[in-house]
């Protein structure tokens, strides 16, 4: 099943809390009206690792109270973060082949990651529905799925650093008033993970995400989030990730500090 019926807000908010635990030394961060996660699988700089979000949402300083709708979603990752959307497939159909034909009109190469939404629809209460994630040129495509079936194509922009996410709050898409005269998609909570991809060997290896080149003194990787809301209100999260430095290579004994064995040490004379 990838379309979930009904359930009250807390019970669903409580259950994924199960399904989809924070990363390992990462701490979720609060906000007025959410409580957030961006995490990555690596915590060595310079590394490949997926690329993790998980939030929930409530009314400002009442967690079980509903949120007013989020509207758009900008993630900036930490500095010396890379994307690449070159690596993996790509992408390219429209959103249209995309309803008509489902995942077959993306190549399977593009396939990056899978996640889950819950939303409270309007006159029909709480559903989760199962989404598939592609990789498509500078952006990240979010199909929303109904069984096999496509309702929705949720576009993440890559902009270097910065992922921005316009969230559909319409059930024909777009926001108000062009695409309905109100919100009648309000998100409660959502989780996706991009996996990790890499393609070529040696100095030639590439990655569809790469941590940055070094890791502060602090042991933390820090970026920030911002949340814009249909009644106006704009919250912005600072986000942590740990991360760790490489280990300096031991020294064999007896080895110089040119790596050759007795290099510099006085020669035996000849007999």
């Amino acid at each position: 099943m990838r379309r979930r019926g009904s359930a009250g807000i807390a019970g669903v908010v409580a259950l994924l809390g199960l399904l989809w635990p924070a990363a390992p030394g990462a701490t979720p961060a609060s906000g007025p009206h959410e409580t957030v996660d961006v995490f990555t699988s690596a915590t060595l700089p310079s590394s490949s690792g997926s690329l993790g979000y998980s939030a929930r949402y409530h009314a400002a300083g009442d967690p079980e109270g509903d949120p007013p709708a989020l509207r758009r979603l900008i993630i900036e990752l930490p500095a010396g973060t890379r994307i690449d959307t070159t690596v993996p497939g790509r992408c390219t159909a429209s959103e249209d082949e995309i309803r008509s034909a489902g995942e077959a009109a993306c190549p399977a190469s593009a396939r990056v990651g899978t996640g889950q939404a819950t939303v409270k629809i309007a006159g029909l209460g709480v559903t989760t529905f199962d989404t598939v994630l592609y990789n498509a040129p500078d952006d990240l495509l979010e199909l929303v799925m109904s069984g096999d079936r496509v309702l929705s194509v949720i576009h993440t922009y890559v902009h270097g650093t910065t992922l921005d996410g316009p969230v559909p709050t319409c059930l024909t898409g777009g926001n108000p008033p062009d695409g309905c005269p109100f919100d009648q998609l309000t998100l409660l909570s959502n989780h996706l993970e991009v996996q990790p991809v890499s393609t070529g060997r040696g100095r030639a290896r590439r990655n569809y995400g790469t941590t940055p080149p070094s890791c502060p003194k602090s042991h933390r990787w820090r970026g920030l989030v911002r949340f814009f809301y249909g009644d106006g209100s704009v919250d912005s999260v600072p986000v942590a990730q740990p991360c760790r430095s490489p280990r300096p290579k031991r020294k064999v004994r007896g080895e110089s500090r040119t790596g050759r064995p007795g290099s510099g040490s006085r020669s035996p004379r000849a007999a």
